[in-house]
């Protein structure tokens, strides 16, 4: 091997600038390769144990090894640069809890000086036109009063080019001068010829903030999409996102972030409060999504907020129903009503595996059977009674006949039976028509669901097990 035969002195600096990314390869080459690897070997090993997978912590035992906060990894990568290599999965969730209201003097002032030096030398603060001296002042404000640091928070993605999971500070906040700092990140990431050793974040795949699904909180979606316009983004998990004065349908359409999520493949929107305008415009770029996930929490703001979900799911099947494999849309709170409405998935070619509100067959049902003029409760509970062949055409639409996975959440109550009933009529003989890539069917039966509803679960459950489809009833 050519690179053997360099001087000893050189390949040592060649191992010890390989660290991590190229160390393991190289001591794999050779015999003699292993053993001009084997004294870094054991720290390798250390760091990669204590960074790779990363979230912030503090040793009871040994208060003085501690990364409980940004600013103490931000120290550390001022002394010990190569720390900040190791870091794929960066898991920033607890960041200034282990310090909040708890005394605490800065780190001496040699780490003081060295992160100092980091600040200065930051090309990221001087693309976004700030002032390292009046940042680092801002930092240390911060840390002095024992509050989390928002800037050190931020200032500390401008150093980590390695990382592919990215969870947010669940303090993380808007300000102006780390929103800038963000752009600036971005706007690196995103130029033709990236600097060598890559840009920090450039490698980020999948993005998730800290949030609580608490009805009272509220995520402006317009801080995640931030994020999101990073060129190698497949993968978020937002909690608790709101659009705010149609903030992200602003944001989306100015430069760094226009076209972003152009390589997102999965998306979870979990206890979020979005409606179908919303829902579009998130989903306008998204080409490659494959699986989208949506539970539905009204957010306390003082009024009650009808949900026309019928509407939500059509603009789905309008943005990505042509590649879309997954597809789960559930409520978890609604303080408001379910607008009546008529949808129909069946332009969903590629969907297999498929989670739905039972409400939506009895709205589909509802419409019709008659135009209310005002929206229903949730449950839905207008189905009219009569022949079930009525409903049939309306309710077929429903599932994509490519679906082989169906998932069904009911309350029990508010005559669900007669959906269930209509959705799965003369099932042994329409099975191979209707359903014919059908697996598996989950549906929910509450124990206090009403004895119709728990009577049609029952008797789909032998229809469903005499065509081969597995049907497990759940209690929730």
């Amino acid at each position: 091997m050519a690179l053997m035969r360099l001087p000893p002195e050189l390949l040592d600096m060649i191992i010890a600038n390989a660290l991590p990314e190229g160390f393991e390869s190289i001591a794999l080459t050779s015999k003699r390769a292993y053993a001009l690897c084997k004294p870094l070997i054991r720290y390798h090993n250390k760091l990669c144990s204590q960074f790779r997978n990363f979230t912030y912590y503090v040793k009871s035992a040994d208060p003085v090894v501690k990364d409980g906060s940004a600013f103490d990894l931000i120290a550390r990568i001022a002394v010990e640069p190569v720390v900040a290599k190791y870091i794929q999965d960066a898991n920033f969730k607890m960041d200034g809890f282990f310090t909040y209201r708890k005394p605490r003097e800065l780190l001496v002032d040699a780490h003081c000086e060295g992160v100092a030096r980091l600040l200065a030398d930051s090309p990221y603060l001087e693309q976004a036109g700030l002032d390292w001296k009046e940042y680092y002042a801002a930092i240390e404000e911060e840390i002095a009063t024992v509050r989390y640091s928002q800037h050190a928070a931020a200032f500390l993605l401008t150093l980590l080019p390695n990382v592919k999971v990215l969870t947010l500070p669940q303090l993380w906040k808007p300000l102006n001068a780390t929103d800038k700092l963000v752009e600036a990140i971005i706007c690196t990431v995103k130029r033709p010829n990236l600097p060598y050793g890559g840009s920090s974040l450039s490698q980020v795949t999948r993005f998730e903030p800290s949030v609580s699904i608490l009805p009272k909180v509220r995520y402006n979606l317009d801080w995640a999409i931030r994020f999101l316009s990073l060129p190698h983004m497949q993968s978020f998990r937002g909690y608790s996102c709101v659009a705010i004065d149609d903030g992200h349908k602003s944001v989306s359409s100015q430069n760094p972030y226009c076209g972003f999520g152009e390589n997102l493949q999965f998306v979870d929107f979990a206890s979020c409060c979005l409606d179908e305008v919303d829902i579009a415009a998130f989903l306008e770029h998204t080409s490659q999504l494959r699986t989208l996930k949506y539970s539905h929490s009204t957010k306390e703001d003082g009024q009650l907020q009808n949900w026309d979900i019928c509407k939500f799911i059509t603009a789905i099947e309008r943005k990505v129903g042509s590649h879309l494999v997954q597809l789960s849309v559930s409520i978890r709170h609604l303080g408001g009503s379910i607008t009546p409405g008529n949808v129909s998935m069946r332009s969903l070619p590629c969907l297999q595996r498929l989670k739905l509100l039972l409400e939506i067959a009895m709205c589909n049902a509802n419409a019709t059977a008659y135009l209310p003029t005002t929206p229903c409760k949730t449950p839905v509970s207008g189905l009219i009674d009569g022949h079930l062949e009525s409903y049939e055409s309306y309710i077929d639409g429903l599932v994509p006949k490519s679906v082989s996975q169906l998932s069904l959440t009911s309350s029990g109550k508010g005559r669900h039976e007669k959906a269930l009933a209509a959705m799965f009529r003369d099932f042994p003989a329409r099975k191979s028509s209707q359903f014919p890539h059908l697996k598996e069917i989950d549906l929910t039966c509450p124990d206090n669901a009403d004895i119709a509803y728990k009577n049609q679960c029952s008797r789909l459950l032998v229809m469903a097990e005499s065509e081969g489809v597995g049907l497990e009833l759940k209690p929730w």
